[in-house]
């Protein structure tokens, strides 16, 4: 029993701390921002049309 909430708190800190540094990654780079993401994929997304006030 000891090993599933051994397994089970790895987990839960390994989520938490991915959350937090995709956060952080977020507020530190401007560049992962949808519209930027979008028109750097129009190449292989063409179908996909930006829309007004996204951001």
């Amino acid at each position: 029993m000891q090993e599933s909430n051994d397994a089970t708190r790895f987990l839960i800190v390994l989520l938490v701390v991915t959350l937090m540094t995709g956060a952080l990654v977020l507020v530190i780079k401007s560049d992962f921002r949808i519209r930027d993401n979008v028109l750097s994929n129009l190449d292989y997304y063409p179908h996909i049309k930006i829309e007004k006030g996204l951001d």
